[in-house]
């Protein structure tokens, strides 16, 4: 599902999660939609064009944590919880900053909840931080920006 969010005269459109069957399933989609979300608005407001480049900006948002403001939240999902955490759209002052925490927050609560399942954390975390950074590769390797009206 889609929303509009609105900051100042800048407008971006945001995917959230509709039919999730899994708590992993549902963090694992979070992160995707995070990133596609950006990677959209990246293409459409500033026609980067460079795959190469843009997997190198997304990947370095995503280790340097930028501060903001946001929220925390228990989800429940059958017999299961995980905490989200969520921007808070209505302190950001630009769409760029807003897409970059919620891609920011989703790879977190992904990695806390992949380290919360594992037995033993501190050998777990190098193999979970590598699988995450894979997976977020190969979002931004196989993202298709989507076509202009104008290119027609």
């Amino acid at each position: 599902m889609n929303k509009f969010i609105t900051i100042g005269d800048e407008k971006v459109s945001i995917t959230e999660i509709e039919n999730a069957k899994s708590i992993p399933e549902l963090l694992q989609s979070r992160v995707q939609y995070a990133i596609l979300d950006q990677l959209n608005d990246m293409v459409a407001r500033t026609g980067m064009g460079n795959p190469d480049e843009v997997k190198k900006l997304v990947l370095r948002d995503v280790a340097f944590t930028r501060g903001g403001y946001s929220s925390s939240f228990t989800f429940q999902m059958a017999n299961q919880a995980v905490n989200i955490t969520e921007v808070d759209f209505t302190s950001e002052k630009n769409i760029s900053e807003l897409l970059t925490l919620r891609v920011q927050y989703a790879v977190l609560d992904q990695l806390n909840h992949l380290l919360s399942q594992s037995d033993n954390p501190d050998n777990s975390l190098k193999k979970i931080k590598d699988s995450l950074v894979l997976d977020i590769s190969k979002i931004i390797d196989n993202f298709t920006p989507p076509k202009n009206s104008d290119d027609n």
